[in-house]
């Protein structure tokens, strides 16, 4: 299994996707900003990030954008999650680099599917 980095604002939402990650196997390291996923990343490479797409220190395509843009972080799978569910949205999230989308709320089966499947982006 994959150490997961999970950068959600929201300490409920990084707790339960944590829980659900480390019952299915999952490392899982959280941050609650994109400074500290940074930071955290700095310790130790993930082999998949899920990033919430709004938060307040800079949002999560930003984000998805400077991980790709590090020949470091590049190979490394994002995910994006949100509760904007819109085509556009998703199109800007696939713009910015981020090889897969989960829309809020998702089951604990669509999130553990979703880490440990390939990359399907919605189109």
């Amino acid at each position: 299994m994959s150490t997961v980095l999970v950068v959600d604002d929201e300490p409920l939402f990084r707790d339960v996707v944590g829980d659900i990650l480390t019952a299915a196997g999952h490392s899982v390291i959280l941050a609650s900003s994109v400074h500290d996923a940074l930071k955290a990343m700095r310790l130790e490479k993930p082999g998949v990030i899920l990033t919430d797409q709004m938060m307040p220190d800079l949002d999560g395509l930003s984000f998805v954008v400077r991980v790709r843009a590090d020949r470091e972080w590049s190979d490394v799978r994002v995910i994006v999650v949100s509760a904007k569910s819109a085509p556009e949205d998703i199109e800007r999230a696939r713009r910015a680099g981020a090889d897969d989308y989960l829309v809020k709320p998702f089951s604990a089966g669509e999130l553990r599917s979703m880490v440990a499947g390939p990359c399907v982006t919605p189109s």
